[in-house]
């Protein structure tokens, strides 16, 4: 009896084992691979830090942003990670508007994304609000080989506006092995804003393209092969003289080239007609993801094509407006102006699925 007793014992243990391991790694299929660029809309927290203008995000501001609406946020974010790419959390998350590594390590603790035991690659930048680029990685999927924070030093003719100091966000770049494969370029963007004025700004966003489309052209230099991944909130269209003049994309995505650079946010706006963020009542794509030819060619070991980039774009996100700009749907966002809506972001995310080889 007592024999009988140890084995049932032993035989939980183990079952209640393999059950944690199933839990804490849910993504057991190696023939797909999903990466997420999401703008999460001034992912703060309610503490100012010394020498960034990030007093809007605290509890004794006008927006009022305290501990509740701060998980709160944390809680909505990581539904929506845990709605893209189906019953598999996304492999790779690039994020956009994060004040530091604190808020991060908040938010891949949240329920329901827990168990993909989310790493964190972040660097703080020089943007005079404290938001940042960042890249949470699962680690049984992705492996980093080498990382760094690739500066935007704006040029003495550009770097100031009136008394202020032009400051964007470093871009984040990380190289790294697909299931101990095949190494994937990774450049998380997030280009100067319209701040100052649309037209205004043009010359930096343009700058900030010259210096991601030089990181990506040392690469496919030193490797004509390389698969190179870049995303992000770029602040402009796909028609952008930044995104479309400077970047200079492709649009031949059936007939890849190795040496080019193809922006399937172009084939989302034109072609899907999806757009991922809503102002005024117009619909554009200022979130954009742009693949190195190697990464659309069916021979590769991992490859993907136009019609795997996706808009998150699901209800769940939206909220009904009816208003002067007309009326239909729009991103549910944290907040417009002042005022509290208790949303996700006023950006959605994007999202690309690629096919591994065995």
């Amino acid at each position: 009896m007592r024999y009988y007793l140890i084995l049932v014992s032993s035989l939980a243990i183990i079952l209640s084992s393999c059950k944690i391991n199933e839990n804490s790694n849910r993504k057991t299929n190696r023939d797909s691979f999903t990466v997420v660029f999401y703008n999460v809309e001034n992912l703060f927290d309610t503490i100012h830090e010394q020498g960034k203008s990030d007093q809007e995000f605290t509890p004794h501001s006008k927006k009022k942003w305290d501990t509740k609406k701060y998980f709160h946020k944390l809680k909505q974010l990581s539904s929506v990670i845990d709605s893209i790419g189906g019953s598999d959390l996304p492999d790779i998350i690039g994020l956009e508007e994060v004040e530091n590594t604190a808020v991060l390590e908040d938010l891949v603790k949240q329920e329901s994304i827990k168990d993909a035991n989310y790493k964190i690659i972040h660097y703080e930048s020089p943007d005079f609000r404290g938001i940042d680029n960042a890249l949470l990685y699962k680690p049984n999927s992705f492996q980093p080989l080498f990382q760094k924070a690739i500066p935007i030093n704006m040029p003495d003719s550009i770097n100031m506006m009136g008394k202020h100091k032009v400051t964007s966000r470093d871009i984040l770049y990380v190289k790294g092995l697909v299931y101990g494969r095949d190494t994937l370029h990774i450049l998380v963007n997030h280009w100067t804003s319209m701040y100052y004025g649309e037209k205004e700004t043009i010359s930096h966003r343009k700058y900030c393209a010259y210096v991601a489309k030089h990181q990506i052209d040392s690469i496919i230099r030193a490797n004509p092969q390389a698969n190179v991944l870049l995303g992000g909130d770029l602040n402009e269209d796909v028609y952008g003289p930044a995104a479309l003049g400077v970047m200079n994309p492709d649009m031949a995505y059936d007939a890849p080239k190795n040496d080019r650079i193809y922006n399937l946010a172009h084939y989302l706006y034109t072609v899907k007609k999806q757009g991922t963020y809503n102002y005024r009542g117009v619909w554009g794509t200022l979130d954009h993801m742009m693949v190195s030819g190697a990464l659309l060619n069916t021979s590769n070991n991992i490859f993907t094509s136009k019609d795997n980039a996706h808009v998150f774009n699901s209800m769940m996100v939206m909220n009904k407006y009816n208003n002067r700009n007309g009326k239909g749907i729009r991103p549910n966002r944290t907040y417009g102006g002042n005022n509290y809506y208790g949303g996700f972001s006023d950006h959605l995310p994007v999202y690309l699925q690629f096919t591994i080889k065995p």
